[in-house]
């Protein structure tokens, strides 16, 4: 049963993920402070009125536009006879000078609601599963009923959450929201599975099961697209981080190279492994020969080639080297250019 003991718990169970995260994200917001800010585009905007709006219209429906509940919206008890509701919908109809007598709907939710136990599925299922389901004899099919009305809003929820998280900085949302709709999903599951009508109308206070879990539901969704429109990862990598991230790749690929040295170093100082060393490369030699002679490779090779501009390719290399080249003559201005051309002379030699 969802009530305000279940949501105390589920909120300390989840404080210190929560307190975390809300750390973690002061300490993304201070470093993107400091970083230029990306200029969003189209898709950018369009996430952010999917969101938003998305959001507001979450919100508007918990809050302003709730599923219909007649003993809720007049406070009629649930044990009393459906001649009160009778009287009260008489009253409206004399306020609205247009209706002056019951439409077909509330004929047949009257006559529905006098037995108790009508009553009880009333405002467990909601009022659509009431009026709507003919062929529901027991409590599994009304479950039955209301399920797809409730895993559309999921789905669309889903897929909201799949569009959203396509931004780079977004896309951590997505492991979070797929666990927060599940989560949500079968603890709604759960609560309609396992209800007990003996604590829906105790002590005079009735619980409206199916119009307190819509509304949670609801603002969960609403609470969603707020975090993952306010709460992204650290920006896009400007360029001084990409070319950091570059330095570091062709630092790693020397330090291979180098090591790469020193082992064949070693394997040729020893008699019995320079041995091996000969003869595994006279084996590999020989499986390239048979490989490059072979008519179906030279097809394959001649029209793989045949997709790539290798002098294009030579060129642009080429004028990256001279680029670097330039950066370095520069002066002590470019510290970071000259450890490129530092590096690539050395990967040279390596290679």
């Amino acid at each position: 049963m969802i009530n305000s003991d279940l949501i105390r718990l589920l909120i300390l169970i989840s404080l210190p993920f929560l307190i975390d995260k809300g750390r973690e994200f002061m300490r993304q917001r201070a470093l993107n402070l400091q970083k230029p800010k990306r200029n969003k585009s189209k898709f950018d905007y369009f996430i952010i009125i999917l969101l938003l709006s998305n959001s507001l219209l979450q919100a508007y429906f918990a809050i302003f536009l709730k599923s219909p509940n007649i003993y809720r919206d007049t406070g009629v008890p649930l044990k009393m006879s459906t001649s009160i509701l009778r009287t009260i919908f008489t009253k409206n109809n004399e306020n609205d000078i247009n209706k002056t007598t019951f439409n077909d709907k509330e004929q047949t939710l009257l006559k529905k609601l006098e037995p108790y136990e009508n009553r009880l599925i009333y405002v467990t299922y909601g009022e659509e599963a009431l009026l709507e389901c003919s062929y529901c004899d027991n409590l599994t099919d009304y479950l039955m009923f209301i399920i797809p009305n409730i895993a559309w809003s999921y789905v669309i929820m889903t897929s909201i959450l799949g569009i959203s998280t396509m931004l780079k900085r977004k896309s951590h949302w997505r492991t979070y929201g797929i666990i927060w709709l599940a989560g949500g999903g079968f603890l709604e599951l759960y609560t309609f599975s396992s209800v007990d009508f003996s604590n829906l109308d105790s002590g005079g206070n009735t619980e409206f099961l199916y119009c307190t879990i819509e509304f949670y539901r609801r603002l969960s969704f609403s609470i969603l697209s707020l975090a993952i429109l306010f709460l992204d990862k650290i920006d896009e990598r400007n360029n001084f981080e990409i070319i950091n991230d570059m330095k570091r790749t062709l630092e790693s690929i020397i330090y291979r190279g180098k090591a790469l040295n020193l082992q064949r170093t070693s394997i040729l100082r020893d008699s019995n492994l320079r041995r091996l060393f000969v003869e595994f490369y006279k084996r590999v030699e020989m499986d390239d020969n048979t490989i490059s002679l072979d008519s179906e490779y030279k097809a394959a090779k001649n029209k793989a080639l045949s997709k790539l501009n290798v002098e294009n390719l030579v060129k642009e290399a080429e004028l990256y080297v001279d680029d670097i080249t330039k950066l370095k003559e520069l002066g002590s201005d470019t510290d970071l250019a000259g450890r490129f051309y530092i590096k690539d002379k050395e990967i040279l030699k390596v290679y």
